[in-house]
């Protein structure tokens, strides 16, 4: 394995990595950087580096809270090939297909639940003047990234490929998922206290039918696999209709 100063230069330079996306070859040149102190370990030669590094000059993208654990896996078969243990090309087999599917974990997971989850409970604390709580859960978000970051890279730079059962068995789609409907809760909880409520029952209908509606149509895109955009088209058509004076509540 790696040593531990080694290790911690690359996961360190992970953090930097979308600062060297390009059109062209996304964060090839920022994944190239991130594993040179590994490379550089790996194969004091200069060709020997050279040669190593020429691996990572194709298109390369993933998500960057996955990026680590994809990191590891490399570095992991990296370390096999130069020890002479795997062939130079299991590591381009591995690339090519590995970091895409890392990334659509990651986006489906991070961006489509784990991001708008502490948006919205942000912002139902906010409107209920608990600033400090929200400060906190901030603060906590970022802590609980960061080990997830830390203890993914050096679980997939110890296990290597093996880390990928266990990626499954923690079904992280599973609990995207999950956390939409949580999503769709939290999201009702905003509307109500955003609506201005006087104590009237038409207004509380209003609230109650609203709330419905948005669980409601949570359970259809996650039972049914009904695209969203129907929905949306379903919601816009009808209030056009309402504007128009053609539907009436």
């Amino acid at each position: 394995m790696l040593p531990t100063r080694t290790a911690l230069s690359c996961l360190a330079r992970s953090c930097c990595i979308n600062a060297a996306v390009t059109a062209r070859g996304m964060q090839q040149l920022g994944l190239l950087f991130a594993l040179e102190p590994a490379l550089r370990h790996l194969y004091p030669d200069a060709e020997a580096q050279a040669q190593a590094a020429a691996h990572y000059s194709a298109h390369s993208n993933t998500h960057p809270y996955m990026l680590p654990f994809y990191m590891g896996l490399l570095l992991n078969i990296e370390e096999q090939v130069a020890q002479g243990k795997l062939p130079s090309n299991a590591l381009d087999t591995v690339r090519r297909t590995l970091g895409t599917t890392l990334s659509a974990v990651g986006d489906g997971f991070f961006e489509g639940g784990v991001f708008p989850c502490w948006a919205l409970c942000c912002i139902c604390l906010l409107l209920a003047g608990h600033t400090l709580p929200a400060i906190l859960l901030t603060a906590l978000l970022a802590v609980a990234l960061l080990a997830f970051r830390t203890g993914t890279f050096f679980f997939a730079l110890r296990y290597g490929l093996a880390a990928l059962a266990w990626l499954k068995r923690l079904g992280l789609i599973n609990w995207t998922g999950r956390i939409k409907v949580v999503n769709a809760c939290l999201l009702t909880v905003a509307a109500a206290m955003l609506l201005p409520y006087g104590g009237d029952r038409h207004t509380l209908l209003w609230c109650m039918g609203g709330g419905a509606a948005v669980l409601a149509a949570a359970w259809i895109i996650g039972r049914l696999h009904l695209p969203r955009i129907v929905l949306w088209l379903i919601l816009l058509t009808f209030l056009v209709l309402m504007d128009a004076g053609l539907v009436g509540l």
